[in-house]
Protein backbone atom coordinates (compact mmCIF):
# COMPACT_ATOMS: atom_id res chain seq x y z
CA UNK A 1 0.00 0.00 0.00
CA UNK A 2 1.18 3.52 -0.74
CA UNK A 3 -0.06 7.07 -0.50
CA UNK A 4 0.69 9.41 -3.40
CA UNK A 5 1.29 13.03 -2.45
CA UNK A 6 1.41 15.61 -5.27
CA UNK A 7 5.03 16.68 -5.76
CA UNK A 8 3.87 20.27 -6.24
CA UNK A 9 2.32 20.19 -2.75
CA UNK A 10 5.43 18.77 -1.14
CA UNK A 11 7.66 21.33 -2.89
CA UNK A 12 5.83 24.20 -1.19
CA UNK A 13 5.06 22.41 2.08
CA UNK A 14 1.30 22.43 1.47
CA UNK A 15 -0.97 19.64 2.69
CA UNK A 16 1.81 17.65 4.34
CA UNK A 17 0.34 15.71 7.29
CA UNK A 18 1.44 16.89 10.71
CA UNK A 19 2.33 13.37 11.86
CA UNK A 20 5.23 11.06 11.10
CA UNK A 21 4.66 9.07 7.90
CA UNK A 22 6.37 5.96 9.26
CA UNK A 23 4.83 5.71 12.73
CA UNK A 24 1.90 8.16 12.71
CA UNK A 25 3.22 9.83 15.87
CA UNK A 26 3.35 13.55 16.69
CA UNK A 27 6.56 15.10 15.32
CA UNK A 28 9.58 16.14 17.33
CA UNK A 29 11.38 17.44 14.23
CA UNK A 30 10.40 19.31 11.06
CA UNK A 31 13.18 18.72 8.54
CA UNK A 32 13.79 19.73 4.94
CA UNK A 33 13.86 16.47 2.99
CA UNK A 34 15.17 15.74 -0.49
CA UNK A 35 13.18 13.00 -2.20
CA UNK A 36 14.53 11.22 -5.27
CA UNK A 37 13.18 8.69 -7.74
CA UNK A 38 14.49 5.15 -7.87
CA UNK A 39 17.07 4.46 -10.60
CA UNK A 40 15.59 3.17 -13.84
CA UNK A 41 16.21 -0.56 -14.21
CA UNK A 42 18.30 -0.17 -17.36
CA UNK A 43 20.84 2.07 -15.61
CA UNK A 44 22.20 -0.91 -13.66
CA UNK A 45 23.41 -2.39 -16.95
CA UNK A 46 25.91 0.48 -17.08
CA UNK A 47 27.74 -0.60 -13.91
CA UNK A 48 30.16 -2.88 -15.83
CA UNK A 49 31.24 0.25 -17.75
CA UNK A 50 32.27 1.81 -14.47
CA UNK A 51 30.63 3.15 -11.34
CA UNK A 52 31.26 6.73 -12.46
CA UNK A 53 29.28 6.18 -15.68
CA UNK A 54 26.39 4.74 -13.67
CA UNK A 55 26.43 7.66 -11.23
CA UNK A 56 26.47 10.25 -14.03
CA UNK A 57 23.53 8.64 -15.85
CA UNK A 58 21.71 8.19 -12.54
CA UNK A 59 22.16 11.87 -11.71
CA UNK A 60 20.86 13.01 -15.11
CA UNK A 61 17.79 10.75 -15.19
CA UNK A 62 16.53 11.01 -11.61
CA UNK A 63 13.57 13.08 -10.49
CA UNK A 64 14.10 15.20 -7.36
CA UNK A 65 11.66 17.03 -5.09
CA UNK A 66 12.91 19.20 -2.22
CA UNK A 67 10.25 19.33 0.48
CA UNK A 68 10.81 22.31 2.80
CA UNK A 69 9.12 20.46 5.64
CA UNK A 70 8.49 16.84 6.57
CA UNK A 71 7.61 15.62 10.03
CA UNK A 72 9.59 13.03 11.99
CA UNK A 73 8.86 11.57 15.40
CA UNK A 74 11.25 10.63 18.18
CA UNK A 75 11.44 7.02 16.98
CA UNK A 76 12.51 8.19 13.51
CA UNK A 77 15.21 10.41 14.97
CA UNK A 78 16.51 7.62 17.20
CA UNK A 79 16.56 5.19 14.27
CA UNK A 80 18.52 7.65 12.12
CA UNK A 81 20.97 8.54 14.86
CA UNK A 82 21.66 4.87 15.63
CA UNK A 83 22.19 3.99 11.96
CA UNK A 84 24.52 6.92 11.37
CA UNK A 85 26.64 6.06 14.40
CA UNK A 86 26.99 2.33 13.75
CA UNK A 87 27.42 2.46 9.98
CA UNK A 88 29.67 5.50 10.27
CA UNK A 89 31.94 3.54 12.60
CA UNK A 90 31.81 0.55 10.27
CA UNK A 91 32.88 2.71 7.32
CA UNK A 92 35.71 4.19 9.38
CA UNK A 93 36.91 0.69 10.26
CA UNK A 94 36.85 -0.25 6.58
CA UNK A 95 39.13 2.68 5.74
CA UNK A 96 41.36 2.00 8.74
CA UNK A 97 42.07 -1.64 7.85
CA UNK A 98 44.28 -0.92 4.79
CA UNK A 99 46.13 1.82 6.69
CA UNK A 100 46.80 -0.60 9.54
CA UNK A 101 47.92 -3.28 7.07
CA UNK A 102 50.44 -0.90 5.48
CA UNK A 103 51.65 0.35 8.87
CA UNK A 104 52.14 -3.18 10.16
CA UNK A 105 53.75 -4.18 6.85
CA UNK A 106 51.40 -7.12 6.39
CA UNK A 107 52.61 -9.23 3.49
CA UNK A 108 51.23 -12.05 1.38
CA UNK A 109 48.77 -13.74 1.59
CA UNK A 110 47.07 -11.67 4.33
CA UNK A 111 47.27 -8.27 2.58
CA UNK A 112 44.89 -9.07 -0.34
CA UNK A 113 42.42 -10.68 2.05
CA UNK A 114 42.49 -7.65 4.34
CA UNK A 115 41.98 -5.29 1.39
CA UNK A 116 39.02 -7.36 0.13
CA UNK A 117 37.51 -7.40 3.63
CA UNK A 118 38.04 -3.64 3.95
CA UNK A 119 36.28 -3.04 0.61
CA UNK A 120 33.28 -5.13 1.69
CA UNK A 121 33.12 -3.32 5.05
CA UNK A 122 33.19 0.10 3.35
CA UNK A 123 30.43 -0.93 0.91
CA UNK A 124 28.22 -2.22 3.74
CA UNK A 125 28.89 0.93 5.76
CA UNK A 126 28.04 3.16 2.81
CA UNK A 127 24.78 1.32 2.14
CA UNK A 128 23.90 1.67 5.82
CA UNK A 129 24.57 5.42 5.74
CA UNK A 130 22.40 5.76 2.63
CA UNK A 131 19.64 3.93 4.48
CA UNK A 132 19.90 6.56 7.23
CA UNK A 133 18.82 9.41 4.94
CA UNK A 134 15.58 11.16 5.86
CA UNK A 135 13.78 10.08 2.67
CA UNK A 136 14.47 6.42 3.50
CA UNK A 137 13.32 6.91 7.09
CA UNK A 138 10.11 8.47 5.71
CA UNK A 139 9.70 5.46 3.35
CA UNK A 140 9.08 7.81 0.42
CA UNK A 141 10.33 8.21 -3.16
CA UNK A 142 9.49 10.37 -6.13
CA UNK A 143 7.67 8.50 -8.90
CA UNK A 144 9.49 8.10 -12.22
CA UNK A 145 7.34 10.80 -13.83
CA UNK A 146 8.21 13.26 -11.06
CA UNK A 147 4.56 14.07 -10.34
CA UNK A 148 4.11 12.30 -7.01
CA UNK A 149 5.89 11.39 -3.81
CA UNK A 150 4.99 7.79 -3.09
CA UNK A 151 4.96 7.01 0.64
CA UNK A 152 5.23 3.24 1.08
CA UNK A 153 3.16 1.62 3.84
CA UNK A 154 2.28 4.91 5.56
CA UNK A 155 0.92 4.97 9.09
CA UNK A 156 -2.92 5.05 9.12
CA UNK A 157 -2.87 8.43 10.88
CA UNK A 158 -0.67 9.91 8.13
CA UNK A 159 -2.84 8.49 5.34
CA UNK A 160 -6.09 9.67 6.98
CA UNK A 161 -4.78 13.21 7.50
CA UNK A 162 -3.55 13.48 3.91
CA UNK A 163 -6.82 12.11 2.48
CA UNK A 164 -8.76 14.67 4.53
CA UNK A 165 -6.51 17.45 3.18
CA UNK A 166 -7.11 16.32 -0.41
CA UNK A 167 -10.86 16.09 0.11
CA UNK A 168 -10.90 19.58 1.60
CA UNK A 169 -8.89 20.91 -1.35
CA UNK A 170 -11.48 19.57 -3.79
CA UNK A 171 -14.56 20.96 -2.05
CA UNK A 172 -16.44 23.45 -4.26
CA UNK A 173 -16.19 27.06 -3.12
CA UNK A 174 -19.40 28.42 -1.63
CA UNK A 175 -19.43 32.17 -0.84
CA UNK A 176 -20.26 33.00 2.79
CA UNK A 177 -23.24 35.08 1.61
CA UNK A 178 -24.71 32.03 -0.14
CA UNK A 179 -24.32 29.94 3.00
CA UNK A 180 -26.03 32.61 5.08
CA UNK A 181 -28.94 32.79 2.62
CA UNK A 182 -29.62 29.05 2.81
CA UNK A 183 -32.73 28.02 4.74
CA UNK A 184 -32.07 26.55 8.17
CA UNK A 185 -31.39 22.83 8.07
CA UNK A 186 -30.20 22.86 4.45
CA UNK A 187 -26.94 21.07 4.01
CA UNK A 188 -24.08 22.76 2.21
CA UNK A 189 -23.24 21.39 -1.24
CA UNK A 190 -21.27 18.18 -0.99
CA UNK A 191 -17.75 18.05 -2.32
CA UNK A 192 -16.58 15.78 -5.04
CA UNK A 193 -14.16 13.98 -2.72
CA UNK A 194 -10.81 12.58 -3.74
CA UNK A 195 -8.92 9.42 -3.07
CA UNK A 196 -5.17 9.15 -3.38
CA UNK A 197 -4.24 6.79 -6.26
CA UNK A 198 -2.83 3.55 -4.94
Amino acid sequence: MQTLIPASWAAVGHGIPSVCSRHGLPPTLRARTRFESAPAGWTYALIPLGLLVFLIVRATTRQVVDAPVWHYCGRCRTRRRRQRVWFGLLTAVGFAVPVAAVTMNVGEPAAPLLLAAALIIVIVGYIGLVRARWEVIAQARVTRDGQWIAVRDPAPEFDAEFTAAMNAAHQPYVPPAALAAQPAGTAAPAGTGWTSPR
